[in-house]
């Protein structure tokens, strides 16, 4: 579903762009990112193959997406997935794709500019994310975007040869208006 240009400013939401392929494999792949994920990679190159099944995967979603670009370059990619239209809710997901980019505010502007095209274009009701909850920094943003913890799913990935909790977060309307306003 092709999702409109969002921005605050310093963060631009913007459709996949073929040229997007090329600035992810750039970044490699970084072992603390996707742990964040729940995978076990190590950092390095990553590879012409890796980078397009990357885009492909990506740039064949259904659901609204959006590449996050900041001072003209691709930063990460975000969407929203598993939409409900009855009971008027999605997931939220996100990822940037280096650590460098990591505790600009780049990761609230693009979570803060998804949820308010969420609560008022799509009309939503409820938009939900998991996340690790070794992820402390992820766990901070999304609190500062109006998530709070609805639970937990113990130990439920595998990293590493250690077990990690899942935290279910949700925000609801009225509750981002509240926070937006």
């Amino acid at each position: 579903m092709p999702a409109p240009e969002l921005t605050d400013g310093g963060v631009l939401l913007r459709p996949l762009r073929e040229s997007d392929r090329d600035e992810r494999q750039r970044y490699g792949w970084h072992a603390e990112i996707e742990r964040g994920y729940g995978r076990a990679v190590e950092s390095g190159p990553m590879t012409d193959e890796q980078a397009r099944t990357w885009y492909e995967r990506l740039s064949q979603m259904d659901e609204p997406s959006w590449a996050i670009e900041v001072d003209g370059r691709f930063a990460g990619f975000t969407f929203l997935h598993s939409h409900e239209q009855e009971d008027r809710r999605a997931r939220f997901a996100i990822g940037l794709a280096s650590p460098q980019l990591q505790g600009r505010g780049i990761g609230r502007a693009a979570t803060m500019l998804v949820l308010r095209h969420a609560f008022s274009t799509m009309a939503l009701h409820r938009v939900d994310l998991r996340v690790l909850g070794f992820n402390l920094g992820a766990i901070a943003c999304y609190r500062a975007c109006g998530f709070v913890e609805e639970g937990r799913e113990r130990e439920s990935c595998l990293l590493d040869g250690h077990w990690y909790d899942d935290i279910l977060m949700g925000v609801l309307e009225h509750e981002f208006r509240a926070l937006d306003s």
